[in-house]
């Protein structure tokens, strides 16, 4: 174990704080920045006329590869603290994005798609360790900021990427990079944010010892998080599919995601608010079934050609969903308060990885019923996995101990 130093915060004080504002939104503006630069590849696979199929699969791999390795990039910012996860998190994830206009070569698109992706997944895992710590005792509150910022990030990522190379061409894409590098050189300087936890800092059989020890219940958290974001990042992933099938303008069908991750960022910001009204368990029961009828009515306008009350539908549906990700989140970093960094990276990354599975499952369902065309057939398949969700839910404790 090593020794304790004087930089290094205690966990156990934490909750003892009152919300800074100004670090809270310093972190949110990190994650912005990061998620700013998450979805580049699909819009540069249309932009330079890459063949899909082998677009996807750089996608699908880079992704699993990515958000597979966050619980170890957690374990690693738990081991390392200060600043470097963050910053190197920025600083890579952004330069490797930035740089696939350079090329079509799809190995090198690969590497570069690897890099970035790398870099973002470590991002996530200490960037939520400094959301929470500048929580205090309103973490939940501080990590919906964090959270909803970096969605309207990423909702923004495919638009900043179209203009800047539609206006300077793709050979200039790496410039795009210079807000967040700015952003992480400012952030290693002149932040005074670090990664918080014990005084001495957790090693590997110290790690083992703490997860051997509270595995059930985090378990049961990752197996509920997968589910969920299973089914929610299908509806996201084949919205503008959908929206495409049932006769909407190229227009119309290109703005169904950003309308579904906004009203998801909302809804961040709303959890945060209510977590200390409403019981977690309660929550994640009410997020995995309300979506149910506005999702029969987002295939009901669909279907008809309404474009805006299906749109509507889609953001309530994105609204109710994300409601309890947040507490999801939070619940395990108070379970394991010594590694929080390392339980993000479980909860996040791990069970997106895990989660994204989802996507081939609806696709080969597509069609699967004549009453339900297309791809509203893959999503209603895919209600099982939030209903699963709320069947494991029922094992969580009502009462939460020691906040959870």
């Amino acid at each position: 174990m090593r020794a304790p130093t004087k930089d290094r915060t205690d966990a156990g004080t934490i909750a003892d704080r009152p919300l800074n504002r100004g670090r809270t939104l310093a972190a949110g503006a990190l994650h912005f920045s990061a998620d700013l630069y998450s979805l580049f590849f699909p819009i540069y696979m249309v932009v330079a006329g890459l063949d899909p199929a082998r677009a996807a699969m750089i996608f699908a791999v880079s992704s699993l590869a990515a958000n597979g390795l966050q619980p170890v990039m957690g374990l690693w910012a738990d081991r390392v603290r200060g600043k470097l996860p963050v910053f190197l998190g920025l600083a890579v994830g952004a330069a490797g994005m930035s740089m696939i206009g350079l090329t079509r070569n799809y190995a090198l698109l690969a590497l570069l798609v690897l890099v970035g992706r790398l870099g973002i997944s470590l991002f996530h895992p200490a960037g939520s360790n400094i959301a929470g710590a500048a929580g205090g005792g309103r973490s939940e509150l501080a990590f919906s900021i964090f959270m909803a910022v970096g969605v309207v990030g990423g909702s923004l990522s495919q638009p900043y990427f179209s203009l800047f190379t539609q206006a300077f061409g793709n050979l200039a894409s790496p410039l795009l990079a210079l807000p967040a590098l700015a952003a992480a050189f400012l952030y290693l300087f002149r932040g005074k944010m670090t990664i918080a936890g014990p005084h001495q800092s957790v090693d590997l059989a110290q790690a083992v010892r703490v997860l051997r020890g509270r595995l059930a219940p985090l378990a049961l958290l990752l197996a509920i998080m997968i589910l969920r974001y299973g089914f929610t990042v299908a509806v996201g992933f084949f919205a503008a599919k959908l929206f495409a099938d049932w006769g909407f303008p190229r227009a119309a069908y290109s703005t169904a995601a950003t309308f579904y991750q906004l009203a998801g960022a909302a809804s961040a910001l709303v959890s945060g608010v209510i977590a200390r009204r409403v019981r977690p368990r309660t929550l994640f029961i009410f997020s995995q079934l309300a979506f149910l009828p506005f999702l029969a009515l987002l295939l009901w306008f669909g279907g008809r050609g309404a474009l805006w009350p299906a749109l509507a539908a889609l953001s309530v549906v994105g609204f109710v969903l994300n409601l309890s990700q947040v507490a999801n989140i939070t619940m395990g970093h108070r379970l394991l308060p010594e590694m929080t960094s390392t339980v993000s990276g479980i909860l996040m990354g791990f069970a997106w990885a895990i989660g994204e599975f989802s996507l081939p499952l609806g696709a080969a369902f597509s069609g699967a019923f004549p009453w339900a065309p297309g791809l509203s057939s893959g999503l209603l398949v895919l209600v099982v996995l939030p209903l699963l969700a709320t069947l494991l839910t029922l094992f969580l404790p009502r009462d939460p101990p020691a906040g959870v």
